[in-house]
Parts: structure tokens; C-alpha cells; sequence
């Protein structure tokens, strides 16, 4: 867990009563961003996976799908809902890709 992660909301979610018209802040968290090794890329489906990543966090019950989020001034966006590594409400592992 050695990377600051900036979860944002997306526009559109109602906040004090209002929509929101752009991205924003939600929440900074600690996690861990791991990428795909050349012997996985070749024996998965590499075209899947370019450009994606992986992150882990701890546990939380307000990061949702649909949230993009920043790493080291990066944004990404998820790929995929978050996942809850073994329903144990622990870890959460998310697969991101770049927001180009």
C-alpha cells in the first residue's frame, strides 16, 4: 500500500440537493497498484488486458461503480464493479483502465 488513490463521484449524483455538474473529490485512500507480467499477458487474452491495472484497497462501503479515480495524476475509470475478495470485507480489488 505505497500509492495515494483519489476516488471522485460522477456528474449527475445528487449532493445537498443538487446534481453535480463535474467530477468530484469523494474520498483519498492508501492502496496498492499492481500491472499485468509479460508471462500472464501471453497467457490470457492480451488484448483484454492492455492498458488495465490492478488495485487494492482496504475495505470500504461507499466506492461504487462508476467512480473514476487518480493515481499519481492519472485517471482511470473501473472496468468493472468493485470486487470484495472473499466477501470477507476486507479487501476490495479493482481493474481499472486509463481515461484517455
Amino acid at each position: 500500500m505505497n500509492k495515494r488513490i483519489t476516488f471522485y463521484k460522477p456528474p449527475g449524483e445528487i449532493v445537498n440537493g443538487w446534481p453535480l455538474i463535474e467530477w468530484t473529490e469523494h474520498v483519498t485512500v492508501w492502496g496498492e497498484v499492481k500491472t499485468q507480467k509479460g508471462y500472464r499477458m501471453f497467457n490470457s487474452d492480451a488484448t483484454q488486458w492492455q492498458g488495465k491495472k490492478i488495485v487494492g484497497i482496504r475495505y470500504r462501503n461507499d466506492i461504487q461503480a462508476g467512480m473514476r479515480l487518480s493515481i499519481n495524476g492519472v485517471m482511470y475509470e473501473m472496468d468493472s464493479p468493485p470486487i470484495n475478495d472473499d466477501e470477507r470485507n476486507q479487501w476490495l480489488t479493482l481493474i481499472v483502465m486509463e481515461v484517455l
